[in-house]
């Protein structure tokens, strides 16, 4: 099974499907995206669940490489947030009817355990952390009450309501990035 879930396939999946609400596709339609048939999937036991899980887990992938890069962008701090924020949203967009239909299922993908207040896993909100505590020490940016919950308010911010302005707004892609985006970074800009 494995080999049939490996990135490019689960990629194909996304780049073809991701703007489609899951609970509408086909397991041939799957199947058709990841350059399968339907009876291949069968037989190696793949239902439609294992193709959202292993697509989930490609989410939190990307999420967290696309924040990287900002670490070692050129400028300063709020400008590296930005970056970083706006990778955010452009990964969102290649999930967005997954993301629809996960709901607050994805949320263990994410979110430390525990009981009580958590926050969001490290290696999602490690980067963001990390560029707001350059900003603090430069001057640009205001960490709040703690640079990790910060950076768990921004995370969820930039995703959720990117998300909810693209579905449940339809506002275009660069309008609904931008206006977040750009709100969020002034919400913690000095």
């Amino acid at each position: 099974m494995k080999a049939l879930l490996e990135r490019e396939r689960l990629e194909f999946i996304r780049d073809r499907l991701g703007d489609r609400r899951w609970h509408e596709l086909s397991i041939e339609e799957l199947a058709s995206a990841a350059g399968l048939s339907r009876m291949t999937l069968h037989r190696r036991g793949i239902s439609k669940d294992d193709l959202r899980d292993a697509l989930t887990q490609l989410l939190a992938e990307e999420h967290k490489e696309c924040v990287v890069p900002a670490l070692t962008a050129p400028g300063d701090a709020k400008d590296r947030l930005r970056t970083a924020l706006e990778g955010v949203c452009r990964v969102d967009e290649r999930y967005l009817g997954l993301l629809e239909a996960l709901g607050d299922n994805i949320a263990p993908v994410f979110h430390e355990e525990g009981e009580g207040e958590v926050l969001t896993k490290g290696a999602f909100i490690d980067a963001v952390r990390r560029i707001l505590e350059d900003g603090e020490r430069e001057g640009t940016l205001d960490c709040g009450p703690g640079a990790a919950e910060t950076a768990t308010l921004l995370l969820n911010a930039t995703s959720w309501t990117y998300q909810h302005m693209r579905i449940g707004h339809h506002w275009s892609e660069e309008t609904a990035r931008g206006r977040v985006v750009d709100l969020l970074v002034a919400g913690v800009s000095k």
